[in-house]
């Protein structure tokens, strides 16, 4: 008789483990799809970041030409690569101010950044910020645009007026 019954509380011993050990992968994996929820929602955030840093950085280089041949100057300069929309839709480099004139707008340029969100050309490029350019009545208008790749979407848009101050000798 007491065989039996320490065979009764060896099995009783079992089935706490066993319980334990279930009980314990059942947290475990509650657990580790809470980091992993929040791993991918930190790496969006700072994806998010990084858009709104690119377009910010383009609009502020937009924003510091007192006229619209240092603008073009200021974009080629922080952003040599830059490319040109023709109108006929395809892509040209803009070299100089005389190939993007004021009187030719509305138009659109893309600048190009890497995996690293360094400027770059078209070829290393794994963004684009797209920048749709207006002008009317000295207010320059920037719709700025960031893409992924080859997507068409934007992942982030941001949209800036730049007032040209006429400067009048006297």
């Amino acid at each position: 008789m007491a065989q039996r019954h320490r065979a009764s509380h060896g099995s009783l011993f079992l089935m706490e483990l066993i319980f334990s050990i279930l009980l314990f992968t059942i947290i475990a994996t509650i657990c580790i799809s809470g980091f992993v929820k929040a791993h991918t929602l930190s790496r969006d955030a700072s994806l998010q970041t990084h858009y709104a840093t690119m377009a910010g950085n383009v609009a502020e280089v937009i924003r510091s030409g007192d006229d619209w041949d240092s603008t073009i100057d200021e974009i080629l300069a922080y952003y040599p690569e830059t490319s040109v929309i023709s109108s006929d839709g395809s892509e040209e480099t803009l070299l100089s101010d005389s190939t993007l004139k004021i009187s030719n707008l509305p138009r659109t340029i893309h600048i190009y950044f890497d995996k690293d969100f360094h400027p770059c050309g078209i070829k290393a490029a794994a963004y684009c910020a797209e920048v749709n350019l207006s002008y009317e009545d000295a207010l320059l208008t920037a719709d700025i645009g960031i893409r992924i790749g080859g997507n068409t979407a934007h992942v982030y848009e941001l949209s800036i007026d730049h007032f040209f101050h006429r400067v009048t000798e006297e």
